[in-house]
């Protein structure tokens, strides 16, 4: 599933960022109903599941001006996951930022590069400067990004279905 003579709305040396369709549904499928790349955040989406999210990142988009954006590999048009932003509970002025990469990009740190191109985006773009983000608490890589990037651990709070504790992180970036 490549893309070809695709124009992103936002690059980075090696990732393009593009907005959902309904026509990537088996794109998302790759890394949602990957029960691997979804082992830390609550397990697989069903089918149902991944166009239900789907259909929720489309309306993000449409209403907030921000999603968590498919991203492609520009030197190949691969599809290499998914990153981007949503609100967080009630907090005016933050984001939470998050990224899923497909499981064959693991080893790539296409994770920070995404991550550092939605966060330049979100405080250029947005006017956005301060981000959170969590992990599940046995994801020691994403803890690993996360720290990389800057973030601070603030607080745990509980995360999906089963109210399982997640460790929370905040960075606020300087203008």
């Amino acid at each position: 599933m490549e893309e070809s003579q695709v124009s992103y709305f936002l690059t980075s040396p090696r990732l393009g960022f593009r907005h959902w369709t309904r026509e990537d549904e088996a794109r998302a499928a790759l890394i949602w109903q990957d029960a691997e790349v979804m082992r830390h955040m609550g397990g697989p989406y069903t089918e149902d599941g991944t166009r239900s999210r789907l259909a929720s990142e489309m309306a993000r988009q449409e209403h907030l001006g921000f999603q968590y954006w498919p991203i492609f590999l520009r030197d190949t048009g691969e599809f290499a996951g998914c990153s981007g932003l949503r609100p967080f509970h009630d907090e005016e002025g933050v984001l939470e930022f998050g990224v899923h990469i497909a499981r064959r990009f693991w080893s790539a740190r296409l994770g920070e590069e995404a991550a550092r191109a939605v966060m330049g985006y979100a405080c250029e773009t947005l006017a956005t400067r301060t981000f959170v983000a969590g992990h599940g608490p046995q994801n020691l890589a994403s803890k690993a990004l996360l720290l990389r990037l800057g973030f601070i651990f603030t607080h745990e709070e509980p995360w999906g279905a089963h109210g399982i504790m997640h460790p929370h992180y905040r960075l606020t970036l300087e203008p």
